[in-house]
């Protein structure tokens, strides 16, 4: 596959190194998550490729470089099972809340300032969906979720828009899209590209699609649920800050009793994850990381 004096793959090489960078930005900048997705793939195969390649340039090795390229391969998976496994214990002994307590956004600062959320909110107003709330919910010092809560003209669907901050500034938005229907049954779609891992309740008929980074298209997947499903919808009545901290208490506490989660008199000693939940968490990991799908 290759040979030191071969300019051919070194160019190739190269290449690939240039669409891996290129792929997350685009993907980012274009809302594209399926981009972000194969730009992990490029990335693998690229490590992969280096290492064989430089373990024949260097005569390290003698052995098929279809052997190297393999051996490339899983040495990637090992070192970033590791690097996950890492992240996970230390998700566990930090002090982020895993459910966070929302409360009223009152500083002004619902909407970041971007054109692509002016767009959008200009979007939901033509589609003549009114703003219930706009939420916060402290992650750690100066580090905040914000969320904005919509419903529809009819009072049938709500809209969540959360904003996720990134590392370098400026936010992400998920999209979560919720109907109720007359017997307690939700139907929710959403798009949260974050790891979960753990059990929603039997009444939520859940679908999350994190490759779909339109809100359009999440809301026109949702509506062809509820046509296929024969949910009876019904108006939600409760305020949108009750119903959303209700929901989190609701998934804490069944992923306490579930075991995914550590009872809180014992997550001082032994972490808020309990062992099994951290296996689920790191299958999530890959599997959102490489193929875009939740095992939840």
């Amino acid at each position: 596959m290759f040979t030191e004096s071969s300019e051919i793959y070194q160019w190739l090489l190269f290449m690939v190194a240039i669409v891996t960078v290129l792929l997350p930005m685009l993907g980012n900048r274009l809302s594209m998550p399926a981009f972000i997705v194969l730009g992990r793939w490029t990335r693998w195969f690229l490590f992969a490729a280096l290492f064989a390649y430089f373990l024949k340039v260097f005569g390290l090795s003698y052995r098929p470089d279809w052997v190297h390229f393999v051996t490339g391969l899983a040495l990637w998976f090992v070192l970033e099972t590791g690097y996950n496994w890492i992240a996970i214990k230390a998700l566990s002994r930090s002090e982020l809340p895993l459910f966070p307590e929302f409360y009223e956004n009152v500083d002004g600062d619902e909407w970041p300032a971007d054109a692509r959320f002016i767009e959008l909110k200009d979007w939901l107003r033509t589609e003549k969906y009114s703003r219930l709330k706009a939420l916060k919910a402290e992650l750690f010092e100066g580090t905040f979720l914000r969320a904005s809560i919509y419903e529809s003209t009819d009072g049938l669907t709500r809209i969540q828009i959360l904003f996720l901050p990134k590392r370098k500034g400026g936010a992400i938005a998920c999209y979560t899209i919720s109907t109720q229907s007359k017997d307690g049954e939700r139907l929710i779609t959403d798009n949260l590209f974050l790891p979960y891992g753990g059990y929603y309740p039997e009444s939520w008929n859940m679908c999350r699609k994190p490759l779909i980074g339109s809100l359009k298209r999440l809301l026109l997947l949702h509506r062809k649920r509820l046509l296929a499903s024969g949910f009876e919808p019904v108006p939600v009545e409760e305020d949108a800050l009750v119903e959303l901290n209700d929901q989190q208490r609701i998934l804490e506490r069944l992923n306490v009793e579930t075991g995914f989660l550590v009872p809180r008199p014992r997550q001082e000693e032994d972490g808020k994850i309990t062992y099994e939940g951290r296996y689920r968490l790191w299958k999530e990991m890959w599997m959102l990381a490489y193929l875009g799908k939740s095992v939840a």
